[in-house]
């Protein structure tokens, strides 16, 4: 059963916005903003959150649950849960739906008969500025659903979601306000790179040169180049720069955690 829990006012689609979150005080309002009234349910499932954000999520229309805070997908599956109409629309903390979403979306579910699934693009907004290319754009996401013909596999980081139908596409994109700041890039940094290293460990990648050489030069060296120059990333300036080199950093320090891990575990 919910702690707290307050009705959608004006509610007209049937949708559940299903939204997970933790620590997210800073982005939950304006993600809530732009559904709730809209949706004719909006569902924030909070992860232990030590800051507001429950408390904000409540205030401002959303109907809060709790539960432990798990690999993001496996959070998304428990949030599902909660949802009682007849389409699912997948939205995070740090995410805006713009009025021309809404309104496509609002035209699918009344006239589709034939797609389960339906992927959305999104465009990412990198220090306040959105990336449009290096293969940051559209990044197309699945994230609206028939209730109960989708889940997470929820065994780790973007995943995609098993849908039982099939998928379309929609035209209009959704925002994404990811890395306002140097502070949250680094926090994700920290994240992202200790996942990359489970990822090795549980492939049970040996230590050695040519691991070394392929996982830590050859394979980052080339999606950086790859983002930046063929996809045009560069275009992007000073974020789009910004974007590819945390890609390249995230694999090589990720294996240099993957080492780590597997030193300490020697010793």
């Amino acid at each position: 059963m919910p702690n707290s829990q307050s009705s959608v006012v004006s509610a007209r689609l049937p949708i559940s916005v299903c939204i997970v979150a933790h620590n997210e005080q800073e982005n939950i309002v304006r993600t809530l903003r732009s559904v709730v009234g809209w949706a004719a349910q909006v569902v924030v499932l909070d992860c232990e959150s030590s800051d507001a954000t429950a408390a904000l999520a409540e205030a401002n229309g959303a109907e809060v649950h709790h539960g432990p805070n798990n690999y993001p997908e496996a959070n998304k599956n428990h949030c599902f849960h909660y949802a009682r109409e007849e389409w699912i629309l997948i939205v995070d903390a740090d995410e805006v739906i713009p009025e021309r979403v809404k309104q496509e979306v609002e035209k699918v579910i009344s006239t589709n008969l034939a797609h389960t699934g339906f992927r959305l693009p999104r465009r990412n907004f990198y220090f306040g500025t959105p990336l449009m290319y290096g293969g940051n754009y559209p990044d197309r996401q699945l994230r609206l659903f028939r209730r109960g013909k989708g889940s997470y596999p929820g065994k780790g980081y973007h995943e995609t979601l098993d849908i039982d139908g099939t998928v379309g596409n929609l035209t209009e994109p959704f925002d994404h306000f990811t890395y306002p700041t140097f502070e949250e890039w680094f926090k994700e940094f920290n994240r992202y790179t200790r996942y990359e290293a489970e990822v090795y460990q549980k492939q049970g990648i040996p230590i050695t040169k040519w691991a070394i050489w392929k996982y830590m030069i050859l394979r980052p060296l080339r999606r950086w180049f790859k983002r930046l120059f063929l996809k045009q990333g560069i275009r992007d300036g000073v974020p789009g720069v910004l974007a590819a080199t945390f890609d390249l950093m995230t694999k090589v320090v990720g294996f240099g955690r993957y080492w780590e891990m597997t030193k300490n575990k020697k010793g």
